[in-house]
């Protein structure tokens, strides 16, 4: 025999495919930069997240940032030293924007202080 279905089960059956996709999305592995102090003028930038950001790239001028090179990726947990020495024309930033492929839209890393 067939089910009758009524409109609040047909629209909980027509919302299904989308809940379906936002629960893979919100499951999908991220990526989550964090820049840690190291000392002296070296920082590490971390990858915290699960996965791999590819061709990671400052948005931006960052005068006092050094080794930062073209074309870094960072797998899980996988950090780079790079070195930030600024000046009272060119200070150490507090904030660097970054993008990576895939994320268009820059994503602020908060610097942290020297005597942190």
């Amino acid at each position: 025999m067939d089910r009758i279905v009524g409109l609040g089960g047909l629209a909980r059956l027509a919302g299904l495919p989308e809940r379906r996709a936002a629960e893979e999305e919100a499951s999908r592995p991220r990526v989550d930069l964090r820049i840690e102090y190291s000392g002296g003028d070296m920082f590490l930038l971390f990858n915290q997240g699960a996965a791999r950001a590819e061709n990671i790239r400052a948005v931006g001028e960052y005068p006092a940032m050094r080794s930062w090179p073209a074309g870094l990726s960072l797998g899980e947990n996988e950090p780079h030293t790079f070195m930030m020495a600024g000046d009272y024309e060119d200070p150490v930033p507090a904030v660097i924007k970054v993008v990576w492929d895939g994320q268009g839209e820059p994503v602020a890393l908060r610097v942290p202080q020297h005597n942190a």
